[in-house]
């Protein structure tokens, strides 16, 4: 004679009801984002490169550099750009500014170049190029 099998724990039936709400409501959610998300990434902007170029005659600074500002988003805007000299450097755009803001939007995928003297600070004799920080322009 077989001996009896032990009793088998059923699910409970609200359990299960339970289970499929939850996995249902992460579905709906996951749908949802998909759906509603925004489209693109929005306006970015990035410096390319920084490289030295001779100085227009009459800047009177003993080192140029070309700086590339790319819209690596994917909307067109404004940028504004800050420079921040190297230590025992001066640093502006050839507008005299530390300060750039364009005029007109900037399209995805597109790079600026923007001109920027730079001088030494005595005793320091030594030109650094600067760092550029950009960002879309505040409306």
């Amino acid at each position: 004679m077989q001996a009896p099998s032990p009793p088998r724990d059923r699910p409970n039936v609200t359990n299960v009801l339970f289970m499929l709400l939850l996995a249902g409501l992460a579905l709906g959610t996951i749908l949802a984002f998909l759906v509603f998300r925004p489209s693109g990434s929005g306006p970015a902007f990035a410096v390319t490169a920084i490289n030295a170029n001779p100085c227009p005659s009459g800047e009177g600074a003993p080192a140029c550099f070309q700086v590339l500002v790319e819209n690596t988003g994917s909307e067109a805007a404004n940028v504004r750009c800050e420079l921040i000299a190297a230590e025992g450097t001066t640093a502006a755009f050839f507008s005299g500014e530390t300060v750039y803001a364009s005029a007109a939007s900037i399209e995805p995928h597109t790079s600026i170049p923007l001109s920027v003297k730079v001088d030494v600070t005595p005793p320091n004799d030594t030109v650094v190029s600067p760092s550029v920080a950009c960002a879309q322009a505040p409306a």
